[in-house]
């Protein structure tokens, strides 16, 4: 009789732990749905919040990359297109070297000059110079500094190759000429005007 009741009593314990772990469970499993609903609403929105600043800063970058002549063939093709007789239009432009950006400076220089005599009459001469330059920086809104710029010079333009549809016209062909000569200050033997190609 012992036997069965010390039997019974451990059935009771197993089954008291098997409810608590079942519950246990269920608990971790509601937590878990309650949690994953949360976090999965808000993951489409965090996605297109992500991919639209991806999309902005692909823009912006673009935007950067530009060069000189990127810009200046952009807004050459938009003002040629709409003269008279040269209907579509491509322009390239060529230039001699990059955009210079001239910084101001800080500059301390030393200069001292010594002679020194010795005894037997000999006399030596010592001469030396100590330059120093940092560039001048200035505080923006922000917080951060940047270096104060005193001049910006643009590229030499070397020269101008247009090609539009109305190119074979020789009003057309000198209007052209004269219009990029006027816009870039290059003189007309540096531009050049041809007849597109018909696709």
């Amino acid at each position: 009789m012992g036997k069965i009741m010390e039997w019974l009593k451990l059935q009771d314990k197993k089954n008291k732990n098997l409810l608590y772990n079942i519950t246990f469970f269920i608990g971790i499993g509601v937590l878990l749905i309650i949690l994953g609903d949360t976090a999965f609403n808000n993951l489409p929105r965090k996605l297109e919040e992500k991919r639209d600043n991806l999309v902005s800063n692909e823009g912006n970058l673009k935007e950067m990359n530009k060069t000189y002549e990127d810009v200046i063939e952009e807004r050459l093709k938009e003002i040629f297109s709409k003269m008279e007789g040269v209907g579509k239009v491509e322009v390239m432009v060529t230039i001699s070297y990059g955009k210079e950006i001239f910084l101001a400076e800080d500059v301390n220089s030393n200069y001292s000059r010594t002679i020194e005599e010795d005894s037997q009459g000999g006399k030596r001469e010592i001469t030396s110079e100590d330059i120093q330059s940092k560039t001048v920086m200035q505080n923006t809104g922000s917080g951060s500094t940047q270096p104060v710029i005193l001049k910006e010079k643009y590229p030499e333009i070397k020269g101008v190759l247009i090609l539009a549809e109305g190119g074979e016209d020789p009003r057309v062909k000198q209007q052209l000429t004269a219009a990029a000569e006027t816009l870039l200050g290059v003189p007309a033997h540096k531009v050049q005007v041809f007849k597109m190609n018909k696709e």
